[in-house]
């Protein structure tokens, strides 16, 4: 009886070592899919909760690849409008509501630019300075904190289209386009803010489970946080230089993401789930994120 349970269990894990699964979502014109996606961010004490959905639509469909718009139809924001955090979160994700992006992508589905840049980045950049001007308005300490160029100067960062490919690429209902998945297999990736992270891939039928650590020394934190600096604070920077040995020599740096992919039989995703916990300098943030096919 012991061999025979300690053979079942040496043919699952070498069954589990060849699961392997090409994901390419089948691309033909006129193919529209909406998705509703609902997260929740806490930190530092407060909790913000998000519902949007998001409109996927097929064309320009040829043996090379094809155009996938996205238009993000609707957001509500379910937290303190009062409080900086949220509206800065509001800004972030409404500076894109109805404006349809059309990602180019090759035949697999794996977005590799974006046809309609200047216009994204003209209607985005817009509506966020309108933003920007009502929340400096309201808020005169963030203004002195963060003046108008230097919110402008980080929203600009997300406007080039290497971003944007980034963007859709990293997470969500595209991320996974193209890659040939298999157990156990693992990548480094580069997640927000220019955090170093390693993902590790499991196979389960039609489910795809990633999961990501940090994979950065001090180091590399210490320079990532003195660049941030520079660029955002300058002001400050030297003052940062002088005392971050000892700032981060007290801290934790952890942060991991757990996403799991319900895939369709026809390679599109049915649903999503992400899971981010982070601990960064003292600061805690949780934030979960459920994609569903509407």
């Amino acid at each position: 009886m012991k061999k025979l349970i300690l053979t079942s269990v040496v043919l699952l894990m070498a069954m589990m070592a060849q699961a392997q699964t090409k994901i390419a979502p089948k691309l033909q014109n006129g193919f529209k899919a909406v998705y509703i996606s609902e997260s929740s961010l806490s930190a530092m004490g407060k909790e913000c909760k998000m519902t949007d959905e998001s409109e996927y639509v097929v064309s320009n469909v040829t043996d090379k690849g094809a155009v996938i718009t996205v238009t993000t139809k609707d957001i509500k924001i379910n937290g303190d409008e009062n409080d900086i955090t949220t509206q800065l979160l509001l800004l972030s994700q409404q500076m894109f509501t109805g404006v349809s992006v059309q990602l180019i992508t090759n035949a697999d589905g794996q977005v590799t630019g974006v046809k309609n840049l200047d216009e994204v980045k003209n209607k985005a950049m817009e509506y966020a300075g309108k933003m920007i001007d009502k929340l400096l308005a309201q808020s005169p300490e963030v203004a002195q904190a963060m003046p108008k160029e230097t919110l402008m100067k980080q929203l600009t960062s997300k406007m080039t289209e290497e971003a944007m490919v980034a963007q859709f690429s990293k997470s969500g209902v595209l991320a996974l386009n193209g890659k040939t998945v298999t157990n156990g297999a693992t990548e480094n990736y580069e997640g927000d803010e220019g955090m170093k992270m390693k993902r590790m891939y499991f196979v389960v039928g039609k489910n795809i489970i990633t999961n990501s650590t940090l994979d950065m020394q001090k180091d590399d934190l210490k320079n990532l946080i003195i660049k941030q600096v520079e660029e955002q604070a300058p002001e400050q920077a030297e003052m940062i230089k002088q005392n971050i040995d000892l700032v981060m020599g007290q801290m934790k740096f952890e942060m991991s993401e757990k996403s799991t992919y319900q895939l369709q039989d026809n390679g599109w995703v049915k649903s999503v789930k992400n899971e981010v916990n982070q601990n960064m300098m003292g600061q805690v943030m949780k934030a979960t994120e459920t994609i569903t096919l509407k």
